[in-house]
């Protein structure tokens, strides 16, 4: 719909629009809307516009009748016939932009399905011959043109973008320009094609004039013996209405040479036609199994339906042990939205977003789901975005970024497992946090949001208890199934007490429990959380650790391939069977990875069935789904891995869980190590038992008197958070005070360190508005070639309730800042509410 502007009582047509283009700057561009657009661009409205010597797509934010400037460029061209982002979108946009210290482009470049943008790409390519070049450096003292010139003659041409990546610095444009002035070179600007478009394929109909039964028998009939092949296609498209081409090829054996003779005789039509492309397939799931609700179950959900019927936002915390049931109560309040005709979006995380998550919703709601995720192709995830905004289906099922789906009339935003980290964006602009933006957008649209878990966030638990969220309690499993029996093994005990025995991976409890359970034909997860064979190799000579060119972190040694691999930035390199730095051949194997437990358990167990699942082994697209469901099938005794073992996987025959080491997260140097350990323990141990089967957790460590792991072992996450927030009081850290984090990274170590403290420099803080600690190199002080310094800003939520006054500073800052014109060799990331200080 055209947007209309009231001026001296007449309507006029919008003739400005103020956009939004996602380049690192805070502002909004005015463009003059001409007139053939006029009736049809409105704010939401994707557009080609020019920027500078580029052309970009931009997003309408609002129009206008009048500007006072008359330089104005006009809109390139209007790329949809229908906005593509809703105006409660561009508001939930503008608060992320505001909270986040993110350009709004930026943001809502973020909320749309990845390769639908349009923008020009530019190509230097070389025109002068060697002699010319030379004569031109001889007379010209251009340092950066020369090397650029010396890339060129090796590839003849490059893209702007790969020159940008090359040739840091501003002087790189000058440069460029000097050289397109001088004759060396050309510089071709085309426009790129969308990555992702609709799908379509030829499908085939006959021709209306041929549609009655007595026209096309006659037809038939002249056919049949002149051409049979013809005749034959002519009859399968007439019994069908319409098909696709390539069924009446495959189902007749035919080649298209009939088809094409029909088309030309008059008879068929061709035509292309849509189709969509699914990654889950959730047609074909039965019936939803029937279920008696629990006491607490029927409470919860009565509190919800209530908030649902009365059209007021609510935000509920659903604590519940694990096995309680929580899915069922968000299934009951998909229910009652949908009654009412209102649409959902379900948020769970990226490595709980199975077929057996999805099958449970998809059984439910048949027909209504679509599926959102990082693994589904960009034309997957472009067709399941499309059918929500179009209404087609009205329930959205994905991770992070399916907070964004596009869904009209939303009624209910639930956030299982809200205490995931990885629900923080980390390694792009804007760095949100998708559980506070779901609670954001539940305000916007009067909607319930349900947080759920079984060990809620300090932060989310702290809000509950303070009222700001509505606590919901499942205390019990369902059918009053017992929780797990957990045992602690300290292993520097089980070292004494077996000191002719190598004791590094499996103490004697766990390996007398997993032969007992596999004699009983039950299953077994086990736990390690972390990949590879050895976390690192050492020289027993003279102490060498192969260490990451790029980062400064030890290798990780892979035993199948015989690799050292970085887990940050993925530098490979073959293993030293002799060490590099002394020529010694005693090399050391340190730490344990999930490769070497597997080795382990093959030499104690020769005859058990192993499933290791870690990012080595679920690479590949559907691996991950294959091997829960071989496990589901009881094709493997036991699975091992990561911390993908440890979420929201429910087997009904798994009666042990064991813990190799669950000392890895406690010794991060983070404020969350605690609280992280004993989430992903309880997590984990609640894999373990169900319906008949009693379960049984052994947590394996050398810190057995930690907190963490204390709690953990009686399920008691009231306890733990008792204890666990008179720390961050003392420390002023979440949910007390407000973080924010400032990382600055760069080739050049020296110059990081003095963009840190230049920026530092404009940080205008009243004391009693909190500390600034830094700037400092960061724990993880290299990675992937970049050094990295950071500041860690504390600010008091007394002060600054709303945070309001600290975004305001950074902004500020950052802006001052920019206005030095030395951004582009330093990367400057603010990340607001940090889930890691590391």
């Amino acid at each position: 719909m055209a947007t209309y502007l009231k001026l001296s009582g007449k309507l006029t047509l919008a003739k400005f629009a103020e956009i939004a283009v996602p380049v690192p700057v805070f502002q909004l561009y005015t463009y003059e809307i001409p007139e053939s657009f006029q009736s049809k661009i409105v704010p939401g409205s994707r557009v080609l516009v020019p920027l500078g010597k580029r052309k970009m797509t931009g997003y309408v934010i609002t129009t206008k009748d009048e500007c006072p400037r008359s330089d104005l460029k006009p809109i390139h061209d209007l790329l949809d016939q229908s906005p593509v982002i809703s105006d409660e979108l561009i508001r939930l946009a503008q608060w992320i932009s505001e909270y986040y210290i993110c350009p709004l482009g930026e943001v809502i470049r973020a909320m749309l399905p990845g390769g639908i943008n349009l923008e020009t790409k530019t190509k230097i390519e070389l025109i002068a011959s060697p002699e010319r070049i030379e004569e031109y450096l001889q007379t010209h003292h251009a340092p950066r043109q020369k090397k650029i010139l010396e890339h060129l003659q090796k590839q003849k041409s490059s893209a702007l973008v790969q020159l940008r990546r090359k040739f840091r610095g501003a002087q790189l444009y000058d440069a460029i320009d000097k050289l397109v002035a001088a004759g060396l070179v050309s510089r071709k600007v085309a426009i790129s094609d969308a990555l992702v478009k609709p799908k379509t394929e030829i499908w085939v109909r006959i021709h209306p004039d041929f549609e009655q039964e007595e026209k096309f028998q006659h037809l038939f009939d002249s056919l049949e013996k002149k051409a049979p092949s013809q005749a034959m296609c002519l009859h399968y498209i007439f019994s069908k209405k319409t098909v696709a081409q390539r069924n009446v090829l495959k189902e007749l054996r035919i080649s298209s040479a009939a088809i094409n003779a029909l088309v030309k005789k008059g008879f068929i039509e061709k035509y292309e036609r849509e189709i969509f492309r699914s990654y889950f397939q959730l047609d074909s799931h039965g019936k939803p199994p029937l279920f008696t609700l629990s006491e607490y179950q029927t409470r919860a959900i009565f509190h919800i339906s209530d908030a649902i019927s009365k059209g007021d936002y609510k935000t509920f915390l659903v604590h519940g042990v694990t096995g309680s049931g929580k899915t069922q109560v968000y299934i009951e309040a998909l229910k009652k939205i949908r009654k009412l005709g209102k649409t959902g979006i379900v948020l769970v995380p990226e490595i709980s977003l199975t077929p057996q998550t999805v099958r449970r919703f998809a059984q439910n709601f048949p027909g209504q789901i679509a599926v959102l995720h990082s693994r589904m192709s960009p034309g997957e995830r472009y067709d399941s975005w499309r059918k929500l905004q179009n209404g087609e289906l009205t329930i959205a099922i994905g991770a992070r970024s399916a907070v964004f789906a596009p869904l009209k009339n939303l009624g209910l935003i639930i956030v299982d497992e809200e205490h995931e980290p990885s629900y923080k964006q980390y390694d792009s602009r804007p760095l949100y946090h998708a559980r506070d933006v779901a609670v954001y957008r539940g305000l916007l649209n009067k909607a319930v949001v349900i947080l759920g878990s079984a060990t809620p966030s300090l932060e989310s638990y702290y809000n509950a208890k303070a009222g700001k969220f509505h606590l919901l309690e499942l205390p019990k499993r369902i059918d009053d199934v017992p929780m797990p029996v957990v045992k602690i093994v300290n292993m520097l005990q089980e070292r004494k007490e077996r000191p002719k025995q190598k004791v590094d991976i499996f103490s004697s409890a766990l390996q007398e429990k997993m032969k007992e359970k596999i004699q009983r034909g039950e299953q077994i997860i086990l736990l390690q959380n972390r990949r590879g064979f050895s976390t690192y190799i050492k020289c027993k000579d003279c102490g060498h650790v192969e260490k990451c060119e790029n980062c400064d972190i030890t290798l990780t040694y892979h035993a199948k391939g015989n690799f050292l691999q970085c887990h940050y930035c993925h530098y490979t390199k073959r293993a030293p069977s002799v060490c590099p730095k002394c020529g010694g051949n005693d090399i050391l194997f340190r730490g344990i990875g999930t490769q070497r437990v597997e080795e382990e358990i093959h030499k104690l167990f020769p005859e058990f069935k192993v499933v290791r699942m870690d990012m080595d082994t679920t690479s590949r697209k559907r691996s991950h789904h294959q091997i829960l469901s071989d496990f589901a099938r009881k094709k493997y005794q036991i699975l091992l891995g990561t911390q993908m073992v440890a979420k929201g996987l429910d087997f009904q025959n798994v009666t042990l869980v064991g813990v190799i080491s669950a000392d890895t997260s406690l010794l991060l140097p983070d404020f969350r190590s605690t609280e992280r350990t004993f989430q992903l323990l309880t997590q984990v141990a609640g894999r373990a038992g169900r319906k008949e089967l009693l379960g049984e957790v052994i947590i394996q460590t050398y810190s057995p008197d930690n907190s963490g792991l204390k709690f953990a072992q009686y399920h008691d996450f009231k306890g733990f958070f008792l204890s666990e927030l008179p720390v961050r009081k003392e420390l002023n850290y979440p949910p007390f005070g407000r973080l924010a984090y400032i990382l600055f990274s760069g080739e050049k170590e020296q110059r990081v360190q003095d963009t840190a403290m230049r920026f530092f420099s404009h940080l205008r803080f009243p004391p009693q508005y909190g500390d600034i600690y830094g700037p400092l190199p960061s724990p993880l002080s290299r990675l992937k070639g970049k050094y990295r310094w950071q500041i860690i800003v504390k600010f008091n939520k007394k002060q600054d309730p709303g945070g309001k006054i600290l975004h305001e500073q950074l902004k500020s800052a950052l802006q001052s800042f920019k206005a030095e014109k030395r951004l582009y060799l330093v990367k400057i990331q603010i990340d607001i509410d940090p889930i890691s200080l590391l």
